[in-house]
């Protein structure tokens, strides 16, 4: 029986930052990706550039190329596959885990991919699936409806609709502008009494002056019902009112999906795993990066400190295996 060093579990930008420091310092290891290297950046808004700025998303010391002040989502997919097709580790894609057993130096890592299940032993995992491929959902009556949809892409494609954005925070806020700008009547509906503070400073007096303007229509301190064909049933501080929608698309923030590590045996504090200093989950020598170690506390953690995780956590293992 043969053993990697690590295996690394998500292809994301922080998970290819793993596997490229596990690369310098010598490990021997195996990437395993669901669908495609960095998928979740394919679900990002067609046209709208990242918050961050290039240098703040690179990874493994290999500088990022772009045209503008900060990247598109088509310049970070180049940058971030190009990356993965250099890997000296096999990268595995179009392959899920679908189970981690064991612990520090005898892992089992059990796969089930496009020629059927198969397992992969390690002396240690890594594992950083992100979240954007488990979006929170408001659990009410007709959130399956076809007008409904978790997630954005493109606002062209809503030109005259009237469509209801549910959220209050960066995502949100700048769908509800993106479709305003492209031809569509919006409502947005946050729970909240204002806009979240986190919003950024560039977004927030826009979306206010389009409000103000009457451009935006906005429901705060108001939540969702139910969706029915055709509108969505909100209950705020005048009571109930049915708002007339073509399309609702809900923005309300992100979960990491945790069925790998809570199967593993990781101890949880509240909703997220209890991690040390070098990101070691409770399983010696199972490590959480990225999004994947933050459970609900999805806002806390971005591409800019996930890769930071990587760096800390890959040289805890090259030391505990003397490298």
């Amino acid at each position: 029986m043969s053993f990697v060093d690590v295996v690394i579990v998500g292809a994301g930008p922080v998970g290819l930052a793993a596997a490229l420091e596990a690369e310098r310092f010598g490990l021997s290891g195996v990437v395993f990706e669901a669908r495609r290297p960095a998928a979740s950046i394919e679900g990002f808004p067609a046209r709208m550039p990242f918050f961050s700025e290039a240098r703040k998303i690179e990874i493994g010391g290999h500088p990022m190329a772009v045209l503008g002040a900060k990247p598109t989502r088509e310049e970070a997919l180049v940058y971030y596959r190009r990356l993965a097709e250099r890997l000296r580790a096999p990268l595995v894609h179009r392959t899920r885990v679908t189970a981690v057993e064991g612990a520090r130096d005898a892992f089992r890592v059990r796969f089930e991919g496009p020629r059927g299940p198969g397992e992969v032993w390690g002396r240690t995992v890594v594992v950083a699936t992100g979240y954007f491929f488990n979006p929170r959902r408001l659990g009410v009556p007709g959130e399956e409806e076809p007008m409904v949809r978790y997630g954005y892409r493109d606002a062209l494609e809503h030109w005259g609709e009237r469509v209801v954005v549910v959220g209050g925070s960066n995502s949100a806020v700048e769908a509800a502008l993106d479709l305003w700008r492209a031809g569509a009547r919006v409502t947005l509906v946050h729970r909240g009494e204002a806009l979240r503070p986190g919003v950024k400073y560039w977004l927030r007096p826009d979306f206010e002056n389009r409000v103000r303007e009457g451009a935006i229509a906005a429901r705060f301190a108001t939540r969702v019902r139910r969706f029915e064909p055709g509108r969505v049933v909100v209950a705020g501080p005048g009571g109930e009112e049915a708002l007339e929608a073509d399309r609702a698309i809900v923005l309300i923030g992100y979960r990491a999906d945790d069925a790998l590590l809570r199967t593993a045996g990781v101890r949880y504090e509240g909703g997220r795993p209890r991690l040390s200093e070098t990101f070691e989950t409770s399983v010696p020598g199972l490590y959480a990066l990225g999004s994947a170690g933050y459970g609900e506390d999805a806002r806390s953690v971005f591409i800019e400190n996930g890769r930071e995780h990587a760096r800390i956590a890959v040289a805890a293992i090259a030391r505990g295996l003397g490298r």
